[in-house]
């Protein structure tokens, strides 16, 4: 888990329940007429945009980027020499008893033991990379979509609050209620975009890029088993992917 995010999350809804709770009346912020407005709006607005498939698969990417975290380049960088190595010593053919590894990793290996082409793989695992960023970007885009039109809802009961408002101004007694939609509805539309959907987005967008490093890394790596360079030169290769102190450490370690 990723525990920064979670504890930003914890503390920004912690700060809001303490804000509220200090007030001589917490219950006046549930407001069903706002949240109707605003969260029936952004959820009809998003399924309007985007297809359902699209909005569930955003969402799903979304929980991964909380709940799971990548390994670091300097573990991939070791286990990818370290393949290297053995097909250097074993031959490609049995390296593939050695291999456990799944994923964009995999299949590039097995192509690799399959003695494919340095253009057939190249071609095959950059196409992966395109569309595995552009799978990112649709997230991205959705959770952006979200923060766009949150605070535009609240605006909508705003609206909504304000015609009632002056509907009822020869009733005082219903004056209280629409004064609370108009500016719950501003409330609630910006923490749902400030609170939720922009960071969301932002942290969408941070883990697209560490995957796709990771990814490059990986594509390099085995192009570099394929033309069986030495697993030094590959390492120091791979290694201008990591950031200097990890370098630094990996040296210190050698």
């Amino acid at each position: 888990m990723d525990r920064g995010s979670f504890l930003g999350v914890l503390l920004g809804f912690a700060l809001l329940a303490v804000a509220i709770g200090l007030g001589p009346n917490p219950r006046i912020f549930f407001h069903p007429a706002s949240t109707v407005v605003v969260v029936g709006g952004v959820i009809a607005a998003t399924m309007i945009r985007f297809t359902l498939e699209h909005v569930s698969y955003a969402f799903t990417i979304a929980s991964r980027a909380f709940f799971t975290r990548a390994p670091g380049t300097q573990a991939l960088v070791s286990q990818i020499v370290g393949l290297s190595q053995r097909a250097r010593r074993e031959g490609l053919l049995n390296m593939e008893k050695a291999m456990d590894v799944e994923g964009f990793l995999s299949k590039g290996l097995r192509m690799v033991v399959d003695q494919a082409s340095r253009e057939h793989i190249h071609g095959v695992l950059a196409a992966e990379l395109r569309a595995t960023q552009e799978r990112h970007l649709q997230g991205q885009e959705i959770f952006r979509f979200i923060a766009l039109s949150a605070p535009s809802f609240g605006m909508v009961g705003t609206l909504i609050g304000m015609v009632q408002l002056f509907a009822s101004l020869k009733d005082p007694s219903s004056v209280g209620g629409a004064m609370a939609l108009c500016l719950l509805s501003t409330l609630y539309g910006a923490v749902i975009a400030y609170l939720l959907a922009i960071p969301i987005a932002g942290k969408l967008e941070l883990r697209s890029k560490e995957e796709l490093q990771l990814k490059h890394i990986m594509m390099e790596g085995i192009l570099g088993i394929q033309a069986e360079m030495h697993p030094m030169a590959l390492e120091a290769q791979l290694n201008a992917f990591l950031a200097p102190k990890e370098r630094g450490q990996d040296r210190r370690r050698g």
